[in-house]
């Protein structure tokens, strides 16, 4: 095959700063948010002048979410910022997403939440018009979905399924439909084909096979029908985390979905991916460097994690708090042990031994950590681990729970183990890196 090597980023979010990043409200918001508003722009445009930089690969590659939420002004500026990228050689192809239309976008000044212009749905194709719908040999003008030779014999199946109604996350028969006689005419022309998708095709992490919006729906169909017409990778985004996941059909054929983080919050990295004459792919995992900012003195790292952080336990406090009679009480339960227990003080709590490296530990702190671990890929607590351990011993605690969950999670004829599904989500247990990794293709 064509050697071939491209940049992936995903789930850019562009927000354009005059909008309005400031005030009381705005620091409310961002108390929930793994990603930065304000820090946005100086990200993206950093990231796009590294990219630059490289004058051996020319292509680049974004599946959607391009803006913070559907702001019009943010994709005036995220155009312009494509456009430098452009003038500086690079071929940019991307696909839209939920986040990029919305009637009531919002800016933060004033200590208040503001309404400002938003983009339709329909404006989409004509904004992004240059970035790949200019290019494509074949459009499915219903979705906005595509096909497109992003270099010499390598086409891109650009798979489009946000929309506006109840098929959000759909690839249905007649989009499988189209998709089959663009990859029948790939073939006849000797070209190799890949996908993209905003949604994964493959659940990230085992655990997001629970979450309706975590995949495309029906997704062991579609990661059937591709493997099995001989496209054999898919690039995705949505999730905001670094996977990459193997799925193999009943006809025992392969699929490759290699999820990438949002840019603009933890872990904040992007792909470089390059398959060479003999089919060897590698894919390797870049971070955000240095952008400009005035971090109070945090290495970047430190600064992006810090935020999604704060996220993770704001979250979990809200998902915690309301109902009505038992339920409003337990999860105030829920969140006082959350927010002022030790590891140690919960562990005598359930009768059961950790670790001692774990005892002192806050929960907020501990949750914090792993939530983190998994968004960054290759998760650390594999067996015999002092959280693999603990976390095995609160399962067998509540097994009884357990036990009359799971037949109830089971669908469409493929049954759930819960305890493997949580132990693969905290845990790596691949055998390959989410982050860095090689893999042979078919030619």
């Amino acid at each position: 095959m064509k050697p071939i090597s491209f940049y992936l980023i995903t789930d850019t979010h562009y927000f354009e700063p005059s909008l309005g990043a400031e005030g009381k409200a705005y620091e409310e918001y961002m108390k929930g948010e793994q990603f930065f508003l304000k820090e946005s722009s100086a990200i993206i445009k950093s990231t796009f002048e590294r990219i630059s930089e490289d004058k051996e690969t020319d292509l680049v590659i974004i599946p959607g979410d391009l803006s913070k939420n559907g702001e019009k002004e943010s994709h005036k500026s995220f155009v312009k910022e494509l456009n430098k990228l452009k003038e500086n050689g690079k071929k940019v192809f991307v696909i839209t997403a939920a986040h990029d239309y919305n009637e009531w976008s919002n800016g933060y000044k004033n200590d208040e939440r503001i309404q400002v212009e938003g983009t339709t749905n329909e404006e989409l194709y004509e904004m992004y018009y240059d970035f790949g719908y200019a290019q494509a040999l074949s459009t499915d003008k219903q979705t906005l979905s595509y096909v497109a030779e992003v270099s010499e014999k390598t086409r891109m199946l650009a798979f489009n399924c946000d929309s506006t109604d109840d098929t959000k996350g759909v690839i249905d028969d007649r989009m499988l439909a189209w998709a089959k006689e663009q990859i029948e005419k790939a073939k006849e022309d000797g070209c190799y084909m890949f996908a993209i998708c905003h949604y994964p095709i493959i659940p990230s992490v085992p655990v997001f096979d629970l979450v309706g919006d975590a995949k495309v729906k029906q997704w062991r169909k579609v990661a059937s029908f591709l493997a099995d017409n001989g496209v054999e990778l898919v690039l995705t985004g949505h999730m905001h985390i670094q996977s990459i996941n193997e799925f193999y059909s009943e006809k025992g054929n392969r699929l490759i979905d290699i999820c990438t983080s949002c840019l603009v919050g933890s872990p904040a990295k992007y792909r470089k991916i390059s398959i060479n004459e003999d089919a060897v792919m590698k894919v390797e995992s870049i971070d955000v460097e240095d952008f400009g900012w005035d971090m109070n003195g945090l290495r970047v790292k430190e600064y992006f994690d810090k935020q999604f952080a704060m996220a993770i336990v704001h979250k979990v406090n809200r998902a915690l708090s309301g109902g009505k009679g038992a339920a409003k009480f337990l999860k105030g339960f829920g969140r006082k042990v959350l927010n002022s227990m030790s590891v140690g003080t919960l562990s005598h709590l359930l009768f059961i031994r950790v670790d001692k490296s774990l005892r002192k530990r806050k929960l907020t702190d501990l949750v914090s950590e792993v939530g983190l671990s998994i968004f960054a890929g290759d998760q650390p607590y594999t067996e015999n681990t002092a959280f693999y351990n603990a976390l095995i011993k609160v399962l067998k605690r509540f097994s009884f729970v357990i036990n009359k969950v799971q037949p109830k999670l089971s669908k469409d004829g493929v049954k759930i183990d819960l305890n493997e599904m949580l132990i693969n989500t905290v845990g790596n247990n691949k055998g390959f890196s989410d982050n860095n990794a090689e893999f042979k293709l078919k030619n």
